[in-house]
C-alpha cells in the first residue's frame, strides 16, 4: 500500500487554514465540574459561566485550537497549531490554563511532534495519539507513558513506519472513558483501546466525520455526526441512538456530558464568501434546548 507521511489530520487542517475557518470548524468543548463551558472558535477560547456570561479567556493570535480537554484538577488543555506556508511545516504546542486562569505550556511549541503525544493524558500520565497514514492509508494510535517508548497498539507495521507525526491534535475525534480507555473514530466506526492493549468495536456506520466525541453517561460514548446533522450515543452491546438533532444551517462539531446534560458545539454550514458561526446548546435533564452563546467565526 503506498502511503504519505503528511498526516492525514495536516491536510485537513491545511484545507481549513488556506480558506474560510468555517471549512473545518473546531470540535473543542469542555465542561468543568462547576458547569463552567470551554469551547474554542479555533482562534479563540471562551468561558461560559454558570450566571450565562461569556468571556474570551485565550486567544491563539498565531494559531488554531482545534481541541480541549479537561484534566481531574480542572484545568484545561488545549492544542496549539502554527502553519508556515514558507515550507509547509506547523509549530506545534499543548497548553494548559489552570483554574486561576494562569497559563503554561506543556508542549512546545516546537516543529516535530513525537509519536505518542497528544492532548488526552490518562491516569497514569500517559498521553495517547491517533491519526491516519496520508488520505488513504491506515489508522495508527501510540500510547506514550512517562519514561517508556511510544507504543502502537492499533494499526500496522507498515503504516507505522510511514507514519511522520504532525500535528497534536487527534485525527477524528478521540476521548478517554471512565475505565480509561482510549475511544478513537476510525471513519466510520468506533474503536476503544483498553488500557491493557485489548481493541473492541463500539459502533460500525457512521458519519465518518473528523469531529468530536466524548465519554457519556453509563459507559456510552458520545458522537458528534456533523454530516449527518445529530449527537449519537453508542455503548457496547447496545444499539445506537440518537440523542440530538441540529436543525440546518448547524451542524455538531462537538459534544460533552455534565451531569445529566449534554453540550453541544455548532457550526453552521460553510458557505463561500459568507461569514459563519459557531453556538453551543445545552439540552438538560428535562429534555429542554436552551442556546447558551453563539459566536462569528473569525476569518483566516
Amino acid at each position: 500500500m503506498r502511503t504519505s507521511t503528511f498526516s492525514a489530520a495536516a491536510a485537513l487542517l491545511l484545507a481549513a487554514l488556506g480558506t474560510a475557518a468555517a471549512a473545518h470548524p473546531s470540535r473543542g468543548i469542555v465542561v468543568a465540574a462547576d458547569g463552567t463551558v470551554f469551547f474554542s472558535d479555533l482562534v479563540k477560547v471562551r468561558a461560559i459561566y454558570p450566571d450565562g456570561k461569556t468571556r474570551v479567556v485565550r486567544v491563539n493570535a498565531a494559531g488554531h485550537t482545534h481541541a480541549l480537554a479537561l484534566a481531574r484538577d480542572g484545568a484545561v488543555w488545549g492544542d496549539q497549531s502554527e502553519y508556515d506556508p514558507a515550507n509547509g511545516s506547523y509549530r506545534e504546542a499543548i497548553w494548559r490554563m489552570r483554574p486561576d486562569g494562569s497559563l503554561t505550556y506543556r508542549y512546545g511549541p516546537r516543529k516535530g511532534v513525537a509519536r505518542g503525544v497528544g492532548l488526552l493524558r490518562d491516569r497514569r500520565g500517559c498521553t495517547w495519539h491517533a491519526d491516519r497514514v496520508g488520505s488513504s492509508g491506515g489508522m495508527v494510535v501510540h500510547r506514550r507513558c512517562p519514561g517508556r517508548k511510544a507504543e502502537r497498539l492499533f494499526g500496522t507495521l507498515d503504516d507505522d513506519r510511514a507514519f511522520r507525526p504532525v500535528l497534536v491534535n487527534d485525527f477524528a475525534g478521540t476521548a478517554l472513558d471512565s475505565e480509561g480507555g482510549f475511544v478513537f473514530r476510525d471513519r466510520v466506526t468506533i474503536r476503544r483501546i483498553a488500557p491493557e492493549g485489548t481493541v473492541t468495536v463500539l459502533a460500525r456506520g457512521l458519519s465518518g466525520d473528523n469531529f468530536g466525541i466524548a465519554a457519556g453517561p453509563g459507559g456510552s460514548v458520545l458522537v458528534a455526526e456533523h454530516g449527518a446533522r445529530r449527537v449519537t450515543a453508542v455503548a457496547p452491546g447496545r444499539a445506537a441512538r440518537t440523542l440530538a438533532i441540529s436543525a440546518p444551517p448547524w451542524a455538531p462539531t462537538g459534544v460533552a456530558w455534565r451531569q445529566g446534560s449534554l453540550y453541544i458545539l455548532e457550526a453552521s454550514d460553510h458557505r463561500p464568501g459568507r461569514a459563519g458561526r459557531m453556538r453551543v446548546r445545552r439540552i438538560g435533564r428535562d429534555g429542554a434546548p436552551a442556546v447558551l452563546a453563539e459566536v462569528a467565526v473569525p476569518s483566516p
